[in-house]
């Protein structure tokens, strides 16, 4: 029987985690596709094949994971059901204690299709893992994908694993060492997506976007990538994923400035506010340079998008200390935060430090997050009235008859249009209620292909 002669394979797809495991789930589409015929079907949907990219950054994630297998088990118990990605790679015992769980792919062997698919497919009483250490010498890898099914905006991994080895984060040993995809082969995925594509906005993603170029042989740096990409495509929008805060340079933040199609947002990986927890956490910064990059940020233009991940309760973490984090957070013009709770990694060394008392993490984390949401209220309100550019996204739950937009600076809107997704527009900002605000297309820039 010849590839196309097969009958398709049914194959659902969830991502827990990060833009990064977004991308290496199209990833993982791709190999499947480039074996068989594939039919892509959604996650309540029957299929043969239930495939979960896995994320291990919190206790909550690895329980989301465990969750959804078992569930889709029991919708659908003849099919196969796979783990793969970050919570595979680094606690693959754990996850083949799951009886509802076919097979364990650890970040090394997932796009492995042709050596792990046919076991999956032919079932066992028990469980296939396939999770391997990285090599000593380890060099970036990732498919040429061609779209992002279901998104308005794609992602480009263009960086992968982590040297740094924070105290609290299991990463470095998800994800193995830092590797740079080279700028050629950059560009080349950015055209695929772009060109033939089709997508108006990519968004360059890594573990520490930062150090892009460091490994590389010429040593290039992630601004140097920035206006190779921008001045090769000129009309193409660009946005970065999460960024250090020692990495927000006063050259980056001149660049942005200076071309419009280069996105007036940052999201910063602060994580705390406090000199003493960033110590203890083992951070490549301080108070003093967070604070420097914040300001600097903020001044690059009106309102623009400023978020920050902010972790409340790691160990030890006095009321001192995180006065500073609340400080900093209200005295700084963040237009949003993501606020996680410190989560123990088994296997770090944050986790055989103090807890901070459950309650005292809540009260905190509730704080935190009311002051965060003030902030954000603020900033929508001084957008009522502006014009701003957009890209049209899905429909919206709440008025299913209107879409969602992202502007340019991080801020969602709804709208009256029948434009497809991924379309980029002019827009006027007419009203806020009930925090959504709602806008006018008054000009299409680029109308996507539905």
């Amino acid at each position: 029987m010849t590839h196309q002669d097969q009958q398709p394979l049914r194959v659902a797809f969830h991502t827990l985690g990060c833009r990064l495991n977004q991308f290496d789930t199209e990833g993982i589409k791709t190999a499947l596709r480039n074996d068989r015929p594939v039919e892509v079907v959604d996650w309540t949907a029957e299929a043969d094949l239930y495939l979960l990219n896995s994320c291990t950054v919190t206790g909550k994630a690895d329980q989301e994971c465990r969750r959804l297998a078992r569930q889709v088990k029991r919708r659908h118990p003849e099919a196969r059901v796979v783990v793969a990605g970050c919570y595979a790679q680094t606690q693959p015992t754990d996850l083949q204690a799951v009886p509802e769980i076919d097979a364990v792919l650890g970040n090394t062997t997932k796009d492995d299709v042709a050596r792990w698919l046919p076991a999956v497919l032919a079932g066992s009483d028990e469980s296939l893992v396939l999770v391997e250490a990285f090599p000593d010498k380890l060099v970036f890898d990732a498919p040429v994908i061609e779209e992002f099914e279901g998104r308005s905006r794609a992602f480009v991994k263009v960086q992968d694993g982590c040297d740094l080895r924070c105290s609290y984060c299991l990463i470095w040993q998800a994800r193995g060492p830092a590797r740079s995809c080279p700028r050629d082969e950059v560009l080349q995925q950015i055209a695929r997506l772009h060109e033939e594509g089709g997508y108006n906005e990519l968004i360059l993603t890594g573990v520490d976007l930062g150090r892009w170029g460091k490994d590389l042989v010429d040593k290039p740096r992630l601004i140097d990538l920035i206006r190779s990409v921008s001045d090769t495509h000129p009309e193409l929008r660009l946005r970065l994923s999460s960024i250090h805060p020692n990495m927000v340079t006063t050259e980056l933040l001149a660049l942005i400035a200076e071309r419009p199609q280069l996105r007036p947002h940052l999201h910063i990986s602060l994580q705390s506010g406090s000199d003493s927890v960033l110590k203890r956490m083992r951070r490549p910064y301080g108070r003093e340079h967070a604070l420097r990059a914040l300001d600097s940020a903020a001044a690059v233009a009106p309102d623009f998008g400023l978020g920050a991940d902010v972790i409340v309760g790691f160990p030890g973490e006095s009321d001192a200390e995180f006065a500073d984090t609340l400080s900093m957070v209200r005295d700084h013009a963040f237009t949003y935060l993501h606020v996680f709770r410190y989560s123990p990694r088994p296997g770090t060394e944050a986790a055989d430090m103090p807890a901070v008392h459950p309650e005292t993490v809540s009260e905190r984390s509730q704080q935190l997050r009311d002051l965060a949401a003030a902030k954000r209220l603020t900033f929508l309100q001084t957008l009522v009235g502006q014009q701003r550019e957009a890209v049209i996204e899905d429909r919206d739950e709440r008025s299913p008859a209107r879409r969602l937009a992202t502007t340019e600076n991080y801020a969602t809107v709804t709208v009256d249009t029948d434009l497809p997704a991924g379309s980029l527009v002019d827009v006027s900002i007419l009203s806020l209620q009930d925090d959504q605000l709602t806008a006018r297309v008054d000009r299409v820039l680029r109308k996507a292909t539905p």
